[in-house]
């Protein structure tokens, strides 16, 4: 309810306090004073007095209307009501003769316009209610004749007075209406401090809202981005385990056991398997698995070259299932197995055409991991042993290439025998160990006898057939821990450990006579070839590796000085011939 209208009931409930008070003063006036001496117009006080309490009855109803509807704030119809209070007000005590206590209302029409208006407003008001008061007073005493100037100096001067009373009265009431006033607008000024102060207070609740939306999105983001993060690190770590597994290890055995170890440890598998490819076949062997009982390893010899892991390998494609039919993947029957992945391996291709495409890639194998439980592998996984799946390629390569430059650098080309070089090495270890143990070390040096007149007769191809053919005679024919290589040239040497010399020389003469007897052929070609051998040992003729290749040497020219097709042993002196 706001400050008017409130101030406006009360009022309208006072003017019903003062309308049965004015009924009762009729009552008893008209019927118990009847012989008083009561100021009547033209004789008609009594319907007079009726007729103005019906007004102000019609009058107090009309603003019981005005409030319901609201409507004191037309300032009009607002000051039209306060005069008509004051005129109604006046009439009563001056025309119609009520007590003077009546008086007593005009405080509330002043006190509500104080309070409205302030006390600027009311002195309008007061000044109308002088003058209506002044003319009322002068129409009574008008009407009455017979009152001296002692009676119209009361009646003037208590008008006056009352008026008087009324503007100290608005005076005090109006700096109650200017300190309500300050009080109001500082209570506005609060208001909209706190009003903004709420705002800006809503406006932070809110901001801080945004921002722990954010930050939860952020944290949901680090939570994702820090279990990215511990994968991708699981994934380097095996990675770069592999790496240095490829890096340390080239023996193809080794290196895929202990790859296999490190899927096994990655993974949480039950099982897992590396199948090798035969090219030639167009199979798969087992070539390393942790499977260790002999039912389920042959369960799965029996089925690996099945159409899905064969279609794999062809497509480079990997296989996951987590949800196992034995009937698709024949060699997990019987096993309980029922999730698996299957990774390629295929190495980088390295033949390109004109363009600089690669043209083909090696089919190497697969790795074949396999779990009991269903649903085991999920997209991570896949992605995972797709990394470990090329770095196995890699190993498998480097390890093919490693192998290969080691048989480059260990074994002659044409005749597949050690080299100079590699002899030489192994000529150090022997010589040391036969010198550490005490023991007898024997060498042989040959060559073909008239070498250069099968690659002037026959052509160098039939030179490189008779090396060959000689090569491999004398290899499948020496026995285990002898040490046989391409010297240079048409020259060979032989390496007897633990061999005196006169067991050297029996096994040389055996070689020279099988080579005696063999007849090498080349489509319409035929020829057969003679060796001469010249044989030394430590320590009876040579005391360091140089001395004993020297001193074979030397028997090997006395050979060819003898005739050629015969062996020759080392001396001390030139004339002491064995």
């Amino acid at each position: 309810m706001n400050k008017i209208n409130k101030y406006e009931r009360v009022y309208v409930n006072l003017t019903w306090v003062f309308i049965l008070l004015a009924f009762i003063q009729m009552v008893i006036r008209d019927n118990f004073l009847v012989n008083a001496k009561i100021i009547t117009l033209n004789g008609i006080c009594s319907i007079c007095t009726v007729i103005f309490l019906i007004a102000i009855l019609m009058f107090n109803l009309c603003k019981i209307y005005l409030l319901k509807k609201d409507m004191f704030y037309n300032r009009p119809m607002y000051n039209l009501l306060r005069l008509l209070e004051i005129s109604y007000i006046l009439a009563s005590v001056i025309i119609f003769g009520f007590q003077q206590w009546v008086y007593i209302l005009l405080v509330f029409p002043v006190l509500i316009i104080t309070l409205e208006m302030g006390k600027g407003k009311v002195r309008y008001f007061l000044v109308y209610s002088l003058i209506s008061a002044v003319v009322f007073q002068g129409l009574k005493i008008y009407s009455s004749g017979g009152i001296g100037i002692g009676g119209i100096y009361f009646y003037f001067s208590t008008i006056v007075f009352l008026h008087a009373i009324l503007f100290i009265f608005s005076e005090l009431c109006g700096k109650i209406h200017e300190d309500n006033y300050e009080s109001q607008q500082q209570n506005k000024m609060l208001l909209s401090e706190l009003t903004d102060r709420y705002k800006q207070l809503e406006d932070a609740q809110k901001e801080i809202k945004n921002q722990n939306e954010r930050l939860r999105d952020t944290n949901l983001k680090m939570e994702d981005t820090n279990r990215k993060l511990t994968e991708s690190l699981a994934e380097l770590y095996t990675v770069q385990q592999i790496s240095e597994v490829i890096n340390s290890i080239f023996d193809i055995e080794k290196l895929l056991q202990n790859v296999n170890d490190i899927i096994i440890g990655v993974m949480g598998v039950k099982y897992s398997t590396i199948l090798m490819y035969d090219e030639n076949k167009n199979i798969f062997k087992i070539h390393t698995t942790n499977i260790i009982d002999q039912k389920e390893l042959m369960i799965i010899n029996d089925n690996i070259n099945c159409k899905i892991l064969l279609d794999s390998l062809n497509s480079g494609k990997p296989v996951i299932e987590n949800f196992v039919d034995p009937e698709e993947y024949p060699f997990v029957k019987n096993r309980g197995i029922n999730s698996l992945i299957c990774i390629p391996l295929i190495t980088t291709p390295k033949k390109f055409d004109k363009t600089q495409n690669a043209t083909e890639t090696k089919k190497m194998g697969l790795v074949l991991i396999e779990h009991k439980l269903a649903n085991a592998f999920d997209n991570n996984n896949l992605r995972l042993m797709n990394l470990i799946g090329k770095q196995v390629g890699i190993a498998l390569e480097n390890a093919a290439l490693y192998e290969r430059m080691n048989e480059i650098a260990t074994f002659d080309n044409l005749t597949k025998i050690y080299n100079r070089l590699s002899f030489q090495k192994k000529l150090e270890e022997e010589f040391e160990a036969a010198r550490k143990n005490n023991y007898s070390l024997s060498l042989a040096i040959f060559d073909i006898d008239h070498f250069k007149k099968f690659n002037d007769t026959y052509g160098h191809l039939f030179g490189d057939k008779v090396l060959k053919h000689i090569a491999a005679v004398i290899k499948n024919s020496l026995r285990s821990g002898e040490i046989f290589a391409r010297f240079g040239g048409e020259e060979f040497i032989i390496l007897f450990p633990k061999t005196d010399i006169e067991t050297a020389a029996e096994t040389v003469e055996e070689l020279r006579e099988k080579l005696e007897k063999t007849t090498i052929r080349d489509e319409l070609v035929s020829a057969s070839v003679t060796v001469s051998f010249g044989i030394s040992c430590y320590p009876h003729f040579a005391s360091s590796e140089s001395e004993l290749i020297k001193t074979a040497d030397d028997a090997l020219y006395r050979a060819k000085e003898a005739g050629r097709n015969c062996v020759k042993l080392a001396c001390r002196e030139k004339s002491e011939v064995l």
